[in-house]
C-alpha cells in the first residue's frame, strides 16, 4: 500500500529480575510458531486444516514445478483465525497515510467487517455509527506535562465541566480542554460532565491518563544490538541487548570462548552472579535468524571493579508499563530514594510486598481495566511515595476511534512468512471515491533489523479509477551514504484492466531471486529486475482502506456499506 508506518518508540526501562521471572516472561511472550533453522518449508498439519507456518531459507529450484504451500479458499462459515490476524503488525487502531478508517479487530463497536459465505470472504466498510447520546471521551498527549481532552458533542449539550482527581479544573463550551503542569509517569483521573442550556447534567464520562503513554519520536539510528553492561556489585552484573525481530537464537562469548547459547526469540539479557571481583570481562553477543544466518554481532566490556551502573535511584515513584500480549504485561518502577520495600495492590487487593521493582501480570482480560497501586516504604515502614497505573490490553473504546469509517484488514503475520514464490488472489474491489483496496506483501521485520523495509504491492485499486491496476515495489536505500536507510525508492506500474468492481480478477506476482513479475489474469503487467529485489521473508496482507494520500478522502458520493471480496488466496513455491 505504499505504506510507511510511523515508528512508535517507548522508553526502555532496565531492571534486574530473577532468572525465574525472565523465563516466565519469555514463556508468556513466545506464543507464535516459527520454523526451524535451515529447514526450507515447515508445514504444521495440512493445507486442508489451514494451520501453516513457513520459514523458507533455501533458494528455489528454477527447474522445479510450482507447489501449493499456503491457501485459503474461504469455504467455511467464518474467517479462519489460525491463518489470519486482523490488525496491523504495529498495533490495533494504527492510522497510516492519513487514512480515514479504523481497522476493527475483535468486533469492536459491535461491528464485524469479516463475513464468509459461498466460498467468498467479504471485508465490509461502513460509516462509523457514533451515537448522539455519548461523549466518546479521549485524549491527545503532547508531552510529559501536557494533554488535551477531546470529546464528541452529544445532543442537547451546550457546556462542560472538567474535573481532575475530583477537583474542578474549569469549563468548556466546545469539544476539547487543554491541561498542563502534569508529572510524567503519574496517573490522573479526569471527568467531563455535559450540561444542557439550563445547566442540568446530561451525562459524565471518565478517563485515566498517564503522559508516559505518549509516542516518543527519536532520530534515525543505525541498526545495532545496543549491547551494554550493568554492574550491580563486585561479583554480579548483566549483559543487555535489544533483540532483533527476526532473531531466533543468540550466542554469547566470554573472553573469546562460546559461553552460552540461548535458543529463543525473546532473550534480551544474561545475568551474571559469579563474577570475580576486580576482573574485566569481554563479551560478544551474536544474533542468528531462523535460517541460521548471522544478523549482527557486537562486543562490550564488563568491569566488575567499576562500581554499580544499575538503575539510578529516583526521588519520586514512577511506574512504567510494558504490554506483551492481550493477557500479559509488566509494570516496573525505579529504586526510590530511601525505599526498602514496595507493596502493590491489584484493584484493591495486595499482590506484592517485597524489595522487587517489577510485577508481571498474565491474567489480563482485554477490555477490562486493572488498576494497580504501588507504594514505597522506608526502613521504618513509613510511606515515602505512591502512584497508580491502569492496565487495559484492548483498544476497544469507541472514544479512541475518531475515524469516520470502520473497515478490516487480514494478515498472515503470525501464521505464514515466506521467501520467494508465486502469490495470487482472486478478488473483486469496490468502486467509489476514496476506496483503496489492496493485496500486498510486507517484510516480516518492518522498521527494525532490515533497513531496506521492502514492500511488494500486488494490486492497489483506487475506487474512482476502476479500470486501473496499480503495482509497486518500495524499499529504503542509503543513497547519500550516511549509514541510514532513509531514502524511499519505488518502482511503480499501472495496467488497464476490465472494471475491477464488476467482476473478479486474479492478481499475482512471481517473486524470485533478482526478479518480481506482476500479473493480472495470468498476463504480465509489470516487472522489476536487479539486485534491489529483496530476499527477506514477507507475509500477506489484504485490506480495504478509505481515504489517504493516494486516493484522496471519501465524499458524499462514496457508497456505504461497500465490500472487498476475496474468492481465494494462494501461495506456490518451487
Amino acid at each position: 500500500m505504499a505504506t510507511r508506518a510511523l515508528t512508535q518508540e517507548a522508553d526502555i526501562y532496565t531492571l534486574v529480575m530473577t532468572r525465574q521471572h525472565r523465563l516466565f516472561r519469555w514463556l508468556a511472550e513466545s506464543r507464535g510458531v516459527r520454523g526451524l533453522s535451515g529447514a526450507g518449508l515447515i508445514l504444521l498439519g495440512s493445507l486442508a486444516s489451514g494451520v501453516v507456518a513457513a520459514d523458507t531459507c533455501d533458494i528455489p529450484d528454477s527447474d522445479a514445478e510450482w507447489r501449493l504451500v499456503f491457501a485459503d479458499e474461504f469455504n467455511g462459515n467464518t474467517l479462519d483465525r489460525n491463518k489470519w490476524e486482523t490488525e496491523f503488525l504495529w498495533g490495533p487502531g494504527v492510522v497510516i497515510n492519513d487514512e480515514q478508517q479504523y481497522y476493527v479487530n475483535n468486533a469492536q463497536f459491535g461491528f464485524d467487517p469479516f463475513s464468509v459465505q459461498d466460498g467468498t470472504l467479504a471485508i465490509t466498510a461502513i460509516k462509523t455509527p457514533f451515537a448522539r447520546d455519548q461523549l466518546y471521551l479521549t485524549r491527545s498527549i503532547y508531552g510529559p506535562s501536557t494533554i488535551e481532552l477531546l470529546w464528541r458533542v452529544p445532543d442537547g449539550a451546550v457546556s462542560y465541566q472538567v474535573y481532575r482527581d475530583g477537583v474542578q479544573l474549569g469549563s468548556a463550551t466546545g469539544g476539547s480542554f487543554l491541561d498542563s503542569g502534569l508529572r510524567e509517569g503519574i496517573e490522573y483521573a479526569y471527568a467531563v460532565t455535559a450540561l444542557d442550556a439550563s445547566g442540568s447534567e446530561i451525562l459524565t464520562a471518565d478517563i485515566t491518563i498517564n503522559t508516559d503513554e505518549r509516542v516518543v519520536s527519536v532520530p534515525p539510528q543505525a541498526f545495532s544490538l545496543g549491547l551494554r553492561a550493568n554492574v550491580y556489585s563486585a561479583t554480579s552484573g548483566e549483559i543487555i541487548w535489544d533483540a532483533p525481530n527476526r532473531a531466533t537464537r543468540f550466542e554469547v562469548y566470554r573472553d573469546g570462548r562460546l559461553y552460552r547459547e540461548l535458543n529463543g526469540a525473546n532473550f534480551t539479557s544474561l545475568f551474571e552472579a559469579g563474577l570475580q571481583a576486580g576482573e574485566m570481562y569481554q563479551y560478544r553477543v551474536a544474533a542468528y535468524d531462523s535460517c541460521d544466518d548471522l544478523i549482527i554481532a557486537e562486543e562490550v566490556k564488563l568491569d566488575a571493579n567499576a562500581g554499580s551502573t544499575g538503575p539510578r535511584t529516583v526521588e519520586r515513584l514512577i511506574v512504567r508499563l510494558t504490554s506483551f500480549s492481550d493477557t500479559s504485561a509488566e509494570i516496573a518502577w525505579g529504586a526510590v530514594l530511601g525505599a526498602r520495600r514496595y507493596t502493590v495492590t491489584d484493584n484493591g487487593s495486595q499482590v506484592l510486598d517485597s524489595d522487587a521493582r517489577s510485577l508481571f501480570i498474565d491474567d489480563l482480560v482485554p477490555g477490562e481495566d486493572r488498576r494497580f497501586r504501588v507504594i514505597a516504604y522506608d526502613a521504618d515502614g513509613r510511606q515515602i511515595d505512591a502512584t497508580t497505573r491502569t492496565v487495559n490490553t484492548a483498544d476497544n473504546s469507541f472514544a479512541l476511534n475518531r475515524q469516520p469509517f470502520l473497515s478490516g484488514i487480514i494478515t498472515s503475520y503470525n501464521s505464514f512468512r515466506f521467501r520467494y514464490g508465486r502469490i495470487e488472489a482472486r478478488a473483486r474491489m469496490p468502486a467509489g471515491q476514496g476506496f483503496w483496496s489492496a493485496f500486498w506483501l510486507l517484510n516480516a521485520y518492518y522498521n527494525q533489523d532490515q533497513p531496506e523495509d521492502p514492500e511488494i504491492d500486488i494490486i492497489e485499486a483506487l475506487g474512482d479509477r476502476p479500470t486501473v491496476a496499480n503495482h509497486a515495489y518500495h524499499y529504503f536505500s542509503d543513497l547519500d551514504g550516511d549509514g541510514f536507510h532513509t531514502d524511499l525508492v519505488s518502482s511503480e506500474g499501472r495496467a488497464t484492466i476490465d472494471d475491477f468492481s464488476s467482476d473478479f480478477h486474479v492478481y499475482g506476482v512471481i517473486w524470485e531471486p533478482g526478479r518480481i513479475v506482476w500479473t493480472v489474469d495470468g498476463i504480465e503487467t509489470h516487472r522489476v529486475e536487479g539486485e534491489q529485489v529483496s530476499d527477506e521473508q514477507m507475509y500477506l496482507i489484504a485490506n480495504l482502506a478509505i481515504g489517504g494520500t493516494f486516493p484522496g478522502p471519501a465524499d458524499e458520493s462514496t457508497p456505504f456499506p461497500s465490500r472487498y471480496e476475496l474468492d481465494w488466496i494462494r501461495v506456490y513455491q518451487r
